[in-house]
């Protein structure tokens, strides 16, 4: 698996305010839309993993959910990269316009984008890089915001913010503007004005999203710009009360996050995993650059995690196989010999010998199901 901040004494009373943290510790749910076109759900005392994964249907050839936030009612809209609003069913992945039209122009998924429901759920704010438009929830009409600049005596003072915002509980946006490498709040509700709350201590690359729960920003981050990186977010909490910043230094997500909104409190996963296991031999393979494998048993869970399993002969431990999963799936194990045992190995697979295999998975809320299953050697 690919695998301090600093917060400004002027900002203490602004932090806050914003909103009531919940009680420590406990989980909070997500729903989110990747790269790759899924609507997923994802915990945070379980990610990387992600449940309950759809496919999503209903919009036009090569459009995009960019944004995602819920109504008061608990609707969840999804801002479209064609600039449509459409109600999205996360149980099934099917997006609804819900207008005839777009209500704004369109939108580039890997562009700074705010796209956030009014406490009221009268309206929603929608802001990019030159365009701060506000959205009649009722009629799709579309009235100009005052497009948001960093107040005077912040350390940002006149930019012209392109931020991922979220409304707090008090009627603010909060949220983090990549561009000034800064979590920012607004000055007041309605304020045309955004004041710094702490510098981000990691690189935010687009797209990033942000959402408001338990009393916290939720940040979804693209961790790398390389073409030859495999696409991934990390997801990073920042507590405005007492400043503090977790999850920059992961675990990561094996996914990109396009759009992420918050579904609140959540029961903590304390429920093991399920797993079974197919394959009746195990086989020596030697790859391109002369190192031995052993391979042919496979693992399907039921949730992703971690999968450890080791090859035991004659008590010893010979061979370790290790990898991960983001999803409910199979894992096709590849053992690595202990090169102690590598000649035992040999001929144990030489006479058809069959050793233990000890399976430990490990869902990403660190449940464990442990197994031993016997499997016969093959040259």
């Amino acid at each position: 698996m690919p695998l301090s901040s600093r917060t400004l004494l002027t900002t203490a009373a602004l932090a806050a305010a914003v909103i009531a943290p919940s009680a420590a510790n406990a989980a909070e749910g997500f729903t989110a839309v990747t790269s790759t076109g899924d609507v997923v759900q994802l915990h945070s005392d379980s990610a990387p993993g992600l449940t309950r994964i759809h496919k999503v249907t209903g919009l036009a050839a090569g459009e995009s959910i960019v944004g995602l936030d819920r109504t008061p009612t608990g609707e969840l809209l999804g801002l479209t990269s064609a600039g449509n609003i459409a109600s999205v069913d996360r149980d099934t992945g099917n997006a609804t316009p819900n207008f005839p039209a777009p209500v704004t122009t369109a939108v580039a998924a890997n562009a700074p984008v705010t796209f956030a429901v009014a406490p009221d759920g009268a309206s929603a704010r929608i802001i990019t890089p030159g365009r701060d438009v506000v959205i009649n929830l009722a009629t799709g009409a579309a009235t100009n915001g005052p497009a948001l600049t960093f107040a005077a005596g912040d350390p940002h003072a006149g930019a012209q913010a392109a931020p991922a915002l979220d409304y707090a509980a008090d009627g603010r946006l909060i949220g983090v503007d990549a561009g000034q490498g800064a979590y920012a709040v607004q000055t007041a509700a309605g304020a045309a004005t955004l004041q710094t709350l702490a510098g981000v201590p990691f690189k935010t690359i687009e797209p990033t999203r942000a959402t408001v729960s338990d009393g916290s920003v939720w940040t979804a981050t693209n961790l790398s710009d390389k073409p030859n990186r495999a696409p991934q977010s990390r997801l990073v909490r920042y507590d405005p009360a007492t400043g503090k910043i977790t999850g920059q230094d992961g675990v990561y997500l094996l996914s990109r996050l396009d759009a992420i909104a918050a579904d609140g409190p959540v029961a903590d996963d304390k429920t093991p995993p399920k797993a079974t296991s197919s394959g009746k031999v195990l086989q020596r393979k030697v790859n391109k650059r002369g190192d031995a494998y052993w391979t042919g048993l496979n693992v399907k869970t039921n949730e992703g995690g971690q999968i450890l399993a080791s090859i035991r002969l004659n008590g010893k431990v010979a061979g370790m196989a290790l990898t991960s999963l983001e999803r409910a799936g199979t894992a096709h194990l590849q053992f690595g010999a202990n090169k102690k045992y590598g000649a035992a190995l040999r001929r144990a697979a030489a006479a058809h010998r069959r050793v233990v295999v000890h399976v430990t998975v490990n869902d990403w809320a660190r449940n464990k199901h442990i197994y031993d299953r016997a499997i016969r050697l093959s040259l």
